[in-house]
């Protein structure tokens, strides 16, 4: 049926669908056997049957002995391709070309690759266009509603409140903020007021479509960063463990990664752990991890220095390790200045007397509201309790009790003095204002309330999202110099002001039993430790130092003295960066004026990519990007725990993990999940698809 001589006898198109079909099956008639020659002269050329391979609509009359275009004999062309055929093997290959760009043999492939996909029935029956034209206005009609419930969820979730109420029954009072929101939409749109009146299919209010469409949003946030890590170069892994309200072990993982220029930081779920050993949560992690491709790109793992984690040998860090071999180990540095800040508060005696008492005061007031409210009344502050895992805290109860001791002791001296008070607040008062006029006491007050400043301005930039290793190091630097400071003007500044305050309030009553002098040299050694400890963790890693040959603030340094040995350094924990390119880019980062004026990491990435120098300097990019993308702390899964306190209360402590990682997506990324184009109709198209649905969600 395909050969030439049978299509040239009896034309294509007066057959029937049925036999156009099985001719389009067949395709073009290209025998093996067949042998074309042309004399040209004294030569002899033949065809090659090898030209049936490159072109499938090469086909050959055996009675003609001549080359033909299957589509053009098919639907009509060019007269020497579909009626006469070409003999011409001299000029073949110039004459295939010049047929393939002509507009009829285009047109006629278009029609052969279209023939029999076009339905018959929607061109010849005007009932069935009419069917399909009612279908997509009622698909439209579903999609708005169902998108108007998905408004509704992602309210909720935005503000974590809880979707379900006590009785969702129509006539009950407390449905719940999930069906009010509802109702309060249908009375501002019609279309869906009729159809939650009218509808007899489905109105997608139940707990099962809430459950359906939580999960078809997380999915299709799970997939929007899954494209934008493939256009990543680097990413890095940051994890934590806590327990929630239910008493379930929640395990967060968050992914940073660049995009454009700026680091960002993802959430991707909260897991139930229930084999909590090292090889337990190292399984976890590789399967979750499994779908982002993450094998050459993860770059660095940030935890907390429990054993389970950090361990050398079997910790996580070192497990993971054995997948991804350039994932270097980052312990959280907020953890460790935690770590730091309780050894140097823990090895001297006085010290940790001090911080005892300290903790007394916040337990004090806030035991009972009326001393709480006493307290409020005369100081307008209120003196928080301890935080073992939250040094700014202690900081809070530092700089209340130094900024307010006088009025502090007021509040116990009108404990004291008035009648209407129980006895264990009157003795505790007593004791309490014996320490407030201790010398010991004061002495440590304000040598910590010194200190502890630094600490809070160190703290909060490794709590910031923006921090890097760069701006770490030279926090830490600035760190040790401010402590440094403190410790060498300790006797004028610190002992000298104690004293002044003591001889002022209690010039008659004050016995010092402590030498000043101990008291001095204990503040001095609490200095030294906490320089020694500071300065001995961030050797540790000595990578993070060699990071500093990108800050631009060392450009005019480097241009003299090239960092070679912390090029070093890094090419032998990162060998995905070429050593002779990347010495030659920074050679001209250094010397050339134009990075002069940049100040920070930050900006030198925003200056390349805007400029678009990514291609030019690839490998300085490429390091910049390792810098910006490599955390220092885990304060992203502190931030994500805050929100897993919101949304699972004692009120919602039944969450199952599939709704509470949906409602903590539309929660942290609220604003992420807005930029994402036609996300409800995505969700829509997603849901659709989970299973067979009564109501018509998808066009014909």
């Amino acid at each position: 049926m395909n050969k030439i001589d049978s299509l040239l006898a009896k034309r294509f198109s007066s057959l029937g669908l049925q036999e156009k079909l099985e001719i389009k099956n067949l395709g073009a008639y290209q025998p093996k056997g067949v042998r074309i020659t042309q004399v040209d002269g004294k030569k002899t050329r033949t065809f090659c049957v090898s030209w049936f391979e490159k072109k499938s609509w090469l086909s050959v009359s055996d009675e003609k002995n001549s080359l033909f275009c299957f589509y053009c004999v098919l639907f009509g062309g060019e007269s020497l391709w579909a009626e006469n055929g070409c003999k011409d093997m001299k000029h073949l290959s110039e004459r295939i070309q010049k047929h393939e760009s002509s507009k009829t043999h285009i047109s006629n492939s278009l029609q052969f690759q279209m023939l029999g996909k076009t339905n018959i029935l929607s061109t010849i029956d005007a009932g069935y266009s009419l069917s399909i034209k009612k279908h997509n206005e009622l698909v439209d009609k579903n999609r708005h509603t169902l998108s108007r419930v998905i408004d509704c969820i992602k309210f909720c979730g935005v503000h974590e409140l809880p979707l379900r109420g006590h009785d969702e029954t129509i006539d009950s009072n407390n449905r719940g903020v999930f069906l009010d929101m509802v109702s309060y939409t249908a009375t501002l749109d019609s279309a869906f007021s009729d159809h939650l009146k009218d509808s007899k299919i489905t109105k997608n209010t139940s707990k099962t479509n809430q459950n359906e469409i939580l999960e078809c949003m997380y999915k299709v946030y799970i997939e929007e960063i899954k494209r934008e890590i493939d256009k990543a170069r680097f990413v890095s892994l940051q994890a934590d463990e806590t327990t929630d309200v239910s008493c379930r072990s929640q395990f967060v993982i968050i992914l940073r990664y660049l995009k454009g220029y700026q680091p960002v930081k993802r959430f991707i779920a909260f897991i139930d752990v229930q084999d909590r050993t090292a090889m337990g949560l190292t399984n976890v992690l590789k399967e979750e991890l499994n779908c982002f491709g993450l094998k050459e790109k993860l770059i660095a793992q940030a935890y907390d220095g429990a054993a389970v984690m950090s361990g050398s040998r079997n910790g996580v860090q070192s497990l993971m390790k054995e997948v991804y071999p350039n994932a270097h180990y980052v312990h959280c540095y907020a953890h460790q200045l935690n770590l730091v800040l309780k050894k140097v508060c823990s090895s001297n005696k006085r010290v940790r007397t001090f911080f005892s008492t300290l903790s007394g005061f916040g337990v004090f007031f806030t035991s009972s509201p009326k001393r709480n409210d006493l307290l409020r009344e005369i100081t307008f502050k209120q003196i928080p309790r301890v935080c073992e895992t939250r040094w700014n805290f202690r900081s809070k109860i530092v700089t209340c009790i130094k900024e307010n001791k006088t009025k502090i002791g007021e509040c116990f001296d009108k404990i004291i003095n008035d009648e209407g008070w129980d006895d264990t607040s009157v003795w505790q008062s007593v004791g309490f204002k014996k320490c407030l006029e201790d010398l010991e006491f004061n002495f440590f007050l304000s040598f910590f309330y010194s200190i502890l400043k630094h600490v809070d301005v160190l703290y909060n930039i490794l709590q910031s999202s923006n921090s890097n290793t760069i701006t770490i190091k030279e926090a830490f630097e600035k760190f040790e110099l401010s402590i440094n400071f403190v410790r060498n003007s300790i006797t004028d500044n610190v002992s000298g002001s104690i004293l002044n305050d003591c001889e002022e309030m209690h010039e008659n009553r004050m016995k010092r039993n402590t030498s000043i002098e101990l008291l001095i040299e204990d503040a001095k050694d609490a200095c030294d430790k906490v320089i020694y400890e500071i300065s001995d963790r961030f050797r540790s890693i000595e990578i993070f130092k060699s990071f500093s040959i990108l800050d631009p603030k060392n450009f005019k340094f480097n241009r003299q003295h090239f960092p070679r040995n912390h090029i070093k350094n890094i090419l032998t924990n990162y060998p995905m960066l070429s050593e002779v390119k990347l010495m030659s880019e920074l050679t001209v980062l250094y010397e050339n004026a134009v990075f002069s004026d940049i100040g920070t990491i930050n900006a030198l990435s925003q200056f390349m990519h805007e400029n678009n120098l990514i291609e030019t300097f690839s490998e300085v990019s490429k390091l910049i990007e390792i810098v910006l993308v490599t955390p220092v702390s885990t304060a992203d899964a502190e931030r994500c725990f805050s929100t897993l306190k919101r949304i699972k209360t004692l009120l919602r402590n039944s969450t199952g993990q599939d709704r509470l990682n949906a409602l903590a997506v539309l929660s942290i990324h609220k604003d992420y999940l807005q930029d994402i184009d036609q996300f409800n109709q995505k969700v829509i198209e997603m849901f659709s698809l989970m299973k067979q649905r009564r109501a018509e969600y998808l066009y014909k």
